[in-house]
């Protein structure tokens, strides 16, 4: 074996024992990940549009379950499950309606570092807080977003039914919903990455070396899945991986809607210009084969922001003034709460009180709350019924 070689095999398996010894610390005492959040009943009025009141009224009079307790203090709270149950009895509607279709959200950017599949998950949980339907699929061959969800994308590249064979024409794997797996989020499913994607990537190349028709075909190949299931989730959250090959263009086939991550650093920005020209150069490119591609909104993030870093501030204001309108109104602020989550392989809204202070932790939440509320919007604004979750909390009061 050459000498290159050895070296990376054996680094390669060291950090593989490293990696496996920190999830089982992460995920103990459990082999799977669970959801642990605890919800308060101020919390949890204010996530199904209702007034405390309301809830307690309905509880007491039998129409809806009695909540669970602390058996310390007698004090109520909710999980997630406990909200999706309440809206489903109290009958609050929540996504689109019958018969519409998913919004399919890109979070891309080729730029590697910029807080994508971060924001893929936190998105992700802020929508499954909120009671809708969602499925999260990871184009990413590094898979951060798969182990971020408990799945360990080393364990499913034996299998049949992965996105990487589904996605290969030399593969005979045609169903779609065979690559789903469900997550402990009880209305979150996803297609998990794993290193089979890098063969499919090689293998959706191979294209150019047969017909026109081939190589349309290779660019779709994530877009016909995902009109398999379009009707059965509210949001599809696509993560790329962070360049424009195949399957990076298979990202921007498939979708329907794009946020672009960017962080205020001058490269970061220079690097987004490109990355604006390439994408609408690829989306004439589409059109011009046939390939439609249309999009409901575009919006770029500012991420990972440090008002008191040198330079941040003015790159902000050159951001909000220079990206057409097309962003969204605050930043992502950076915080030791997401840096610390994630270390545990969790996002800040399933760390519960987080690993700080409450005020550090709340001004996260806060934070992140905001940013994702405008995406939610936007989200809402693609339905013909988006209105359907405009619910009144008086009238949500007096059901």
């Amino acid at each position: 074996m050459p000498h290159a070689t050895h070296i990376l095999r054996t680094m390669e398996h060291s950090c593989a024992k490293m990696r496996d010894r920190l999830k089982e610390l992460s995920f103990r005492p459990e082999d799977e990940k669970t959801l642990n959040i605890i919800i308060g009943p101020t919390a949890a009025a204010e996530l199904l549009g209702r007034t405390t009141a309301a809830l307690a009224k309905a509880e007491a009079q039998g129409r809806l379950p009695q909540p669970r307790t602390f058996p310390q203090n007698g004090r109520r709270y909710y999980t997630v499950e406990d909200l999706n149950t309440i809206r489903d009895l109290m009958k609050i509607p929540v996504g689109k309606a019958k018969g519409e279709k998913a919004v399919v959200l890109a979070v891309q950017n080729f730029k590697g570092g910029v807080g994508k599949s971060t924001i893929t998950k936190h998105l992700a949980d802020y929508l499954g807080l909120h009671g809708y339907r969602v499925l999260v699929i990871d184009m990413d061959p590094q898979a951060s977003t798969t182990t971020m969800f408990g799945i360990k994308p080393e364990t499913l590249i034996d299998e049949k039914n992965i996105l990487g064979n589904f996605l290969s024409p030399r593969m005979n794997v045609d169903d779609f919903r065979s690559c789903i797996r469900r997550t402990c989020w009880p209305r979150t499913d996803i297609v998990p990455s794993d290193l089979s994607l890098q063969d499919a990537e090689w293998d959706l190349t191979g294209s150019f070396r047969e017909d026109g028709t081939a190589v349309i075909s290779a660019f779709q190949a994530l877009k016909r899945g995902v009109d398999q299931v379009t009707e059965d989730y509210d949001v599809v959250l696509i993560d790329p991986p962070p360049a424009l090959g195949f399957l990076g263009l298979n990202s921007v086939a498939a979708s329907n809607a794009l946020i672009i991550p960017v962080p205020p650093k001058q490269l970061d920005y220079l690097s987004t210009i490109h990355f604006f020209n390439t994408i609408a150069d690829n989306l004439e490119l589409f059109e011009s084969v046939g390939i439609n591609a249309e999009y409901g909104f575009i919006k770029t993030v500012c991420s990972m922001f440090q008002p008191n870093r040198p330079g941040e501030a003015d790159m902000w204001t050159i951001m909000k003034a220079t990206h057409a309108g097309n962003m969204i109104s605050q930043p992502i602020l950076q915080s030791e709460e997401i840096k610390n989550a994630l270390a545990t392989f969790q996002s800040v809204y399933e760390a519960n009180k987080g690993s700080g202070s409450s005020q550090t932790y709340q001004r996260c939440r806060q934070n992140l709350d905001a940013v994702f509320g405008e995406i939610e919007q936007h989200i809402k604004d693609q339905w013909p019924s988006h209105s359907i979750s405009a619910i009144d909390p008086v009238i949500g009061e007096a059901a």
